[in-house]
């Protein structure tokens, strides 16, 4: 069993880390400089702590949203589910995932133009959302590797490298930890415990002997040992990034928010590098935008339009959405994305302590 919840902790890792995850902690180091600590503790609490612990709520009942969503009500909770899927589908992740692809490629090839890159990613997206299956399991296995390869690459690379000093802030302490804990909410991983844990719960509770599967509390150990494994790894990485954003934070002023890893590696390492890190990327934001764009596709046909209609149109009409949502840019999404998250987040962190403590209290046998 220590090597099951080894492997679902990396599963949740591998879940969480996706495109805009390795962004925003380059911005945390490139905009609070010396006080990039203090920011990315603030980050840290909000992308990692906070999420870990709304992925073990929703494993307390039992990975369904339904049942984790209960007080709130039915129509209340479709509501949610579908704000949920919209910013997780073309109007948030998957436009940031063409974003992040195209800007690391403009770094590598300035003359790419961002109308004909975005328009065949995201119709390379279509076409292979239709049977998705072993392509993704494909690029999962082949593109993930390189991706976090990259990383591991440019990152040590760029703190082996480094022989400067770091700028000074100009921004208050407090200033620095509340900024970096409200750039956590631009991850949404809090929202993604509502919809993606259900593998991840499913396979530790498979991993245990037959007749050990209804055992509860055992489950649960495993499920809270995996979620500290997460988001330990998360942590690690992150704090990597922030420190390098940080390091290189006058080299990377005038960058796009979506090209940092890309423009990090150029000045780094060369040229090389960052084309290196553009295909990596672009690959691995390929992979994660066809599992979404086939998620929220099979979400409209099924729950919204009851499979009325054909799957081929809405997923085309999901494909289009998404393009001329990636047209805003990077930061633009994430503005758009803020409004609602500002008021959406405390309300959600307050309500998964309030069902953890409500299991806790009123199932005193599970503890």
């Amino acid at each position: 069993m220590f090597r099951k919840v080894v492997v679902a902790g990396f599963a949740i890792f591998a879940m969480l880390f996706g495109s805009g995850n390795i962004v925003f902690p380059f911005i945390i180091g490139k905009n609070f400089a010396s006080d990039w600590m203090l920011a990315d503790l603030g980050w840290l609490l909000a992308a990692a702590l906070i999420p870990m612990v709304g992925y073990f709520g929703a494993m307390l009942f039992d990975a369904s949203a339904e049942k984790y969503m209960k007080p709130l009500g039915r129509y209340v909770t479709a509501a949610f589910m579908c704000l949920v899927m919209l910013m997780v589908g073309p109007f948030g992740v998957s436009a940031r995932c063409v974003n992040v692809s195209f800007g690391g490629l403009h770094i590598a090839c300035p003359e790419t133009s961002e109308l004909a890159f975005n328009s065949i990613f995201c119709a390379v997206s279509t076409l292979l959302a239709w049977n998705p299956g072993r392509i993704v399991q494909l690029m999962g296995a082949v593109f993930t590797p390189l991706k976090f390869f990259g990383i591991a690459v440019v990152v040590l690379g760029a703190l082996y490298l480094f022989n400067g000093s770091i700028p000074l802030s100009m921004v208050s302490k407090s200033a620095a930890f509340s900024g970096g804990f409200e750039m956590g909410y631009q991850t949404m991983d809090l929202l993604a415990a509502f919809i993606f844990t259900a593998p991840t719960f499913a396979y530790l509770k498979n991993s245990l002997p037959e007749g050990q599967r209804e055992n509860k509390r055992l489950l649960l150990s495993f499920c809270l040992k995996a979620c500290v494994i997460g988001g330990l790894l998360l942590a690690i990485v992150y704090t990597g990034l922030a420190l390098v954003g940080a390091e290189y934070s006058n080299a990377l002023q005038g960058t796009a928010d979506e090209a940092l890893f890309a423009k990090i590696a150029e000045v780094a390492l060369g040229s090389a590098a960052s084309l290196f890190v553009a295909i990596v990327t672009a690959a691995s934001c390929l992979a994660t935008n066809i599992a979404l764009t086939s998620v929220f596709t099979d979400y409209v046909h099924k729950s919204i339009l009851k499979e009325r209609g054909n799957r081929s149109a809405v997923l085309v009409a999901v494909g289009a959405a998404t393009l001329c949502m990636s047209l805003l840019g990077f930061s633009k999404i994430c503005s758009l994305l803020a409004v609602v998250l500002e008021k959406l987040y405390p309300a959600l962190i307050l309500f998964v302590v309030a069902r953890i403590a409500w299991y806790y209290i009123k199932q005193p046998e599970n503890v």
